[in-house]
């Protein structure tokens, strides 16, 4: 017997995390905002850090409007009483760090207050902790790309790049 795509989806939860820094979370949010709009019987729960939260609620308010879209925040990683050092990026390698462990908590969380299992995962490619998560959780993950294509070249090239021109 065919499911209809209603009744193929209800009870679903899909985990979105995106990448908590810069547009990405941004770029991501439309995405989500379609998807939700297209099944309503399914929660997205939509992990960032609680200032990526706190920005997309202020600038991005209308994709978080759907019901069925859960902004929920995922700890940044900088532990309590820490003094940035004024490195470049270290806020993003703190959140890399503790990352796979928090966000982790955060999904288990959100299992707990929906009631519902994750089904799917679906994330920032720069996250590649998050397919481990997925594969524990037993679901599809999916990464997505929401830069440009020259971005996703300097990424996939950036050792290649820093052997011929240096870093």
């Amino acid at each position: 017997m065919h499911q209809t795509t209603a009744t193929a989806t209800v009870g679903s939860h899909v985990a979105v995390c995106p990448f908590p820094f810069s547009s990405h979370a941004a770029l991501l949010l439309p995405i989500i905002h379609r998807l939700a709009l297209s099944s309503p019987t399914t929660v997205f729960s939509f992990f960032s850090t609680p200032q990526s939260n706190k920005t997309l609620s202020s600038t991005c308010k209308h994709y978080l409007s759907q019901p069925n879209v859960r902004a929920l925040d995922v700890a940044d990683g900088v532990p309590e009483g820490y003094v940035f050092t004024g490195k470049h990026q270290e806020d993003i390698e703190l959140f890399m760090k503790a990352g796979p462990v928090n966000l982790k908590k955060a999904v288990d969380t959100a299992v707990a207050e929906t009631g519902r299992k994750v089904s799917c995962v679906l994330s920032d490619a720069f996250l590649w902790f998050v397919a481990d998560i997925a594969k524990e959780l037993d679901v599809p993950w999916v990464a997505c790309w929401a830069s440009g294509l020259n971005s996703l070249s300097a990424h996939v090239y950036t050792d290649l790049i820093r052997e011929r021109i240096g870093n």
